[in-house]
């Protein structure tokens, strides 16, 4: 049985968003901008959007939040910033997206700095964070769909929302709701989009987290990062790292029926 987070606004009936698109592997190259979030969208330019990863790279600004306590309005909020200053990039994976008609991104991921006493992974902030050299990343460039950031009142975040960009085939775009298990929620969203078979990659989160042959994880919020993740004849099977509200990390995989979303899990899934 999944916990539960109870949230402020109205949960509508429909759970999840799942819109078709395309999706090509990339090999890039981010330019140095002003922001991370330009960088990445430079980088994509002509593309509707993209699931990235970064490995091993510096950037001259680092600046991430990890899960925090409660407020009166949000059910869990943010604990930071933590200012890393020329922080190392480990691997961070992340979305490409629009806010305000602006570039933006959702990236989670491990960091590292000399003599840093604080957290290691976390939710990187992408107008706060920029890159010092031009850094490789690889992933999917995508068509036909894309984020765009909106405020969603079940939860009262602003949140990357699927939006059609002319449609495609082969992958599909997905974002899952509050309170249901994370495995079986991908797998039923993906077939609602006509995927089966492929691959799950993305990031959300997870209240108190249940790892396959680890102890309970007591964090009612949580940022997580997919680290691997496989949809086999309609069955989802997800490995996450994961960071809780106390800052401590984890990675395994899901307890099938046993995690539920946090807040969201925003999700590219390419069929085979």
């Amino acid at each position: 049985m999944i916990s539960q987070l109870i949230h402020p606004g109205p949960a509508p009936a429909r759970r999840w968003a799942a819109l078709p698109c395309s999706a090509e592997p990339v090999d890039l190259i981010l330019p140095v901008a002003d922001t991370l979030a330009q960088s990445v969208a430079l980088a994509l330019s002509g593309y509707d959007g993209g699931w990235l990863v970064i490995e091993g790279a510096t950037l001259a600004n680092l600046d991430f939040v990890v899960p925090g306590p409660r407020t009166d309005s949000h059910a869990a909020w943010y604990a930071g910033p933590h200012r890393m200053g020329a922080g190392h990039v480990r691997h961070l994976g992340l979305h490409a997206a629009r806010k305000d008609g602006g570039a933006w991104l959702h990236g989670h991921g491990q960091f590292a700095a000399p003599g840093w006493e604080g957290p290691t992974f976390g939710h990187i902030l992408p107008l706060e964070s920029r890159l010092a050299t031009p850094t490789r990343a690889r992933g999917w460039a995508i068509r036909g769909a894309g984020f765009v950031v909106a405020t969603d009142p079940e939860t009262r975040f602003p949140l990357n929302q699927p939006v059609a960009c002319g449609g495609g085939t082969g992958a599909a775009l997905i974002t899952l709701r509050p309170n249901q298990d994370m495995t079986q929620a991908t797998a039923l969203a993906a077939a609602e989009a006509g995927i089966t078979r492929g691959r799950i990659l993305g990031l959300g989160s997870i209240v108190n987290p249940r790892l396959a042959g680890q102890a309970p994880i007591d964090s009612y919020a949580t940022e997580i990062l997919l680290t691997d993740g496989r949809l086999d004849h309609g069955d989802a099977r997800i490995e996450t790292e994961l960071v809780t509200l106390s800052g401590t990390r984890h990675k395994g995989w899901l307890e099938p029926g046993e995690n539920g979303v946090c807040i969201t899990a925003e999700l590219l899934v390419i069929a085979d």
